[in-house]
């Protein structure tokens, strides 16, 4: 079946630009998404709900993709070296909407700001993996729950410690992965180390 979100015969995505080179592609988007970092940075979002995910993903490749912050339409599935290759098979998407919306039953009632570092970190991480694995969007899923977390722990009075998530970034997909399938004790201590308490607040 033909997935209408890559160019045909091609592993490039249908893009904005209509780049066609998946190297410039790559190059573009990097670009497009720290231009939008910038932006986002000056004039933080509010994260409020699970839905707010697809808001945070349309600011981030709103200049990339036509489809930015709209739910995909097709089923997704990916191969996981960590794993030895085994699938990881993200949420049907028609279900995409009312698995969001059981994300908001699960965590919106959680007292965020009055439980103990460890048990933010604790049910963070489990918000996170429930996000990831749903997988809502075609492409940019890992970046935008990434930006999601720094958005989502400002409200409760914590904020990413930037060195040491530059130092985790490179595993943090892999602790994902790992939360999938029900491990989270890689992905905890990543995030247990790159999520501070502000003091000042």
């Amino acid at each position: 079946m033909k997935d209408p979100y890559f160019y045909e015969g091609t592993n490039t995505h249908v893009n904005i630009m209509d780049i066609k080179d998946k190297a410039l592609l790559k190059t573009y988007t990097a670009n497009q998404f720290g231009l939008a970092m910038l932006k986002i940075q000056n004039n933080p979002p509010k994260v409020d709900s699970a839905f707010d995910f697809l808001k945070v993903h349309k600011m981030l490749f709103e200049n990339v993709f036509h489809w930015a912050g709209e739910i995909r339409t097709v089923n997704m599935t990916t191969s996981e070296f960590i794993m030895g290759d085994g699938l990881v098979e993200f949420a049907d998407y028609k279900t995409i909407e009312k698995e969001l919306k059981q994300i908001d039953i699960k965590y919106l009632g959680y007292p965020w700001k009055f439980v103990s570092k460890d048990e933010f970190v604790d049910h963070l991480c489990k918000h996170l993996v429930d996000l990831w694995v749903i997988h809502p969007l075609r492409e940019g899923n890992t970046r935008t729950l990434i930006v999601y977390m720094d958005l989502f722990v400002r409200k409760y009075g914590y904020y990413i410690d930037l060195e040491g998530f530059e130092l985790a970034s490179n595993d943090l997909r892999n602790a994902f992965v790992w939360g999938a399938i029900g491990e989270f004790l890689n992905l905890k201590i990543m995030i247990n180390k790159i999520v501070i308490k502000d003091e000042w607040i």
